[in-house]
C-alpha cells in the first residue's frame, strides 16, 4: 500500500481527534479512532469508553475499551483489511495495534506518538510479524501531532508512572509544559 500525502490523513486524523475530545467529555481516556476504506470513505467510527457503560453497540467499562476496540467491535467483520487504514489519535497499544494486525489492516496512522504505552516503545512495527504486510504512518501532520499531545497530557500524568510521564515530557516539552 503506497505511502498517501500529509493532505488526505488530515481530515481522518482531525476526524479521529475529534472523537478522542468526546470520549473525554464521557469521562474517559481522550483517544479516538476512525476506519477508511480504499475511497477514503469512513466506515466506522471508535473512541475510548473505559469510563463509560457497556452497551449492545459500544464495548465498554472494560479496560479494553479502547478507541480501536470499539471500533472493531461496532464494525463487525472485518471485509478486505489490506484496504483499510486505521486512523487514530495516539499510537495504538500492543492491543489495538495487534488487533489492527490481526485483522490485516493494510495501514495504520496516528496523530501523537505514545513514548509509553505506545506498541513501538515495546517492539518496532516493521519487526512484528504480523505487521510486515501493514503500513505504518505515525505523526504525518505536525500540527494535529501537537494538538493531539495536549489533549492526552493530562491522561498520561494521571495514568503513566513517573518513567511514562517523563517520557511524554521528554518526548512533548511543550505540550506538557502546562500539566501539573
Amino acid at each position: 500500500m503506497p505511502a498517501l500525502d500529509p493532505a488526505v490523513h488530515r481530515p481522518h486524523l482531525e476526524e479521529a481527534l475529534r472523537l478522542a475530545r468526546e470520549a473525554q467529555v464521557a469521562g474517559s481516556a481522550p483517544v479516538g479512532a476512525v476506519l477508511v476504506d480504499a475511497e477514503g470513505r469512513v466506515i466506522a467510527r471508535g473512541r475510548n469508553r473505559v469510563g463509560e457503560a457497556q452497551s449492545p453497540e459500544h464495548v465498554g467499562a472494560a479496560s479494553v475499551a479502547h478507541a480501536e476496540m470499539d471500533l472493531f467491535f461496532a464494525l463487525g467483520k472485518v471485509r478486505e483489511g489490506a484496504e483499510l487504514t486505521l486512523y487514530t489519535s495516539l499510537e495504538p497499544c500492543l492491543m489495538c495495534g495487534g488487533a489492527a494486525a490481526l485483522l490485516g489492516v493494510g495501514r495504520v496512522v496516528w496523530a501523537t506518538h505514545d513514548p509509553w504505552g505506545g506498541s513501538g516503545r515495546l517492539i518496532a512495527w516493521s519487526d512484528h510479524p504480523a505487521m510486515q504486510d501493514t503500513d505504518v504512518v505515525p505523526c504525518p501532520v505536525p500540527e494535529l501531532e501537537a494538538e493531539g499531545a495536549r489533549l492526552f497530557a493530562p491522561e498520561a500524568k494521571r495514568a503513566f508512572p513517573e518513567e511514562g510521564w517523563a517520557l511524554w515530557r521528554g518526548r512533548y516539552p511543550v505540550e506538557t509544559a502546562e500539566v501539573e
